[in-house]
């Protein structure tokens, strides 16, 4: 299945990142490491210790009920990764960036998933950058990878992720062919939202703070999508403002609701009709 492609600006990368679905810059936002973790503490010095920012496990910019503090961190993220993007791509727009947080505990670990679609992946391409605060480790939950996922599993993936299991697959189908991909503060990973990716549990003491911002193709509206309820196959598709996520009040409530702002355009049909084997088959013949 082909997919659109990003035009990174160092021959070749393009080429594998259409492969593989993602690449690792090094050393892209080193010298921002400070200013970063600086921003990380004194966020959380201002949260307050009922914030819903303290009851997920995985947690992060978006689920603070402060919102002015949420939109003051993210105001204060946002350019300091802006920087250096032209150094790596070309032909995009920037949504901005936050911070993704994993909390010590087993139950900070977060399965292979794709992301909710935000473009229409036939025409456009959409991906997540992400920017260790620290260094990750296999101990305190890396990001693991399914390379080459991007081009076989689904294209429409509902916002309120009532359709998430469908773009699971199981364990013992993908542990074997996942790359668990461990950063130095400062790196920089892309992937495709389309990517299989997840991350083990965080089993160190401290948090492991991350920076995460989303990127499109040049003048690609943000578009969710919701499947409907009475018929599986069609999704309602909306346009939304680029700081979509960022308005909503409670993001475990709002992100399952029908947009309030923004319009809505029409319904996709979605005609994806692939198998677990041949998912299986796809990504085996990939590894080979």
């Amino acid at each position: 299945m082909g997919v659109p492609v990003p035009t990174f600006q160092e021959p070749g990368v393009s080429d594998t990142f259409e492969r593989v679905g993602y690449t690792v810059v090094p050393g892209l936002y080193a010298e921002h490491v400070p200013e970063l973790v600086s921003i990380y503490q004194q966020m959380l010095d201002e949260l307050a210790p009922s914030d819903p920012y303290f009851e997920p496990p995985m947690t992060g910019t978006t689920v603070i009920g402060d919102l002015e503090l949420r939109n003051r961190v993210c105001h204060a993220i946002t350019p300091i990764i802006a920087r250096h993007l032209d150094e790596v791509v070309e032909g995009y727009r920037f949504l901005g960036a936050g911070l993704r947080v994993k909390q010590p505990g087993p139950e900070s670990a977060l399965p292979q998933h794709q992301d909710p679609t935000m473009v229409d992946e036939g025409c456009h391409w959409s991906m997540n950058i992400l920017v260790p605060v620290i260094d990750t480790t296999p101990d305190n939950g890396a990001l693991r990878v399914v390379p080459r996922s991007h081009k076989i599993m689904p294209k429409l993936r509902s916002l309120d992720l009532e359709d998430r299991a469908e773009t699971f697959t199981p364990h013992e189908l993908t542990d074997p062919l996942v790359e668990t991909i461990p950063m130095r503060a400062g790196d920089a990973i892309f992937y495709y939202n389309s990517l299989l990716h997840g991350s083990g549990p965080n089993m160190t003491t401290d948090a492991r703070p991350m920076v995460i911002g989303t990127l499109l193709s040049a003048e690609t509206p943000v578009t969710v999508y919701f499947r409907k309820p009475e018929n599986p196959r069609s999704l309602e598709r909306y346009e939304v403002p680029d700081d979509y996520f960022n308005r909503m009040e409670n993001f475990e409530r709002d992100h399952k609701l029908r947009p309030s702002v923004g319009r809505r355009l029409d319904d996709v049909n979605d005609s994806y009709d692939v198998s677990l084997d041949q998912i299986a088959a796809a990504l085996r013949e990939g590894d080979s």
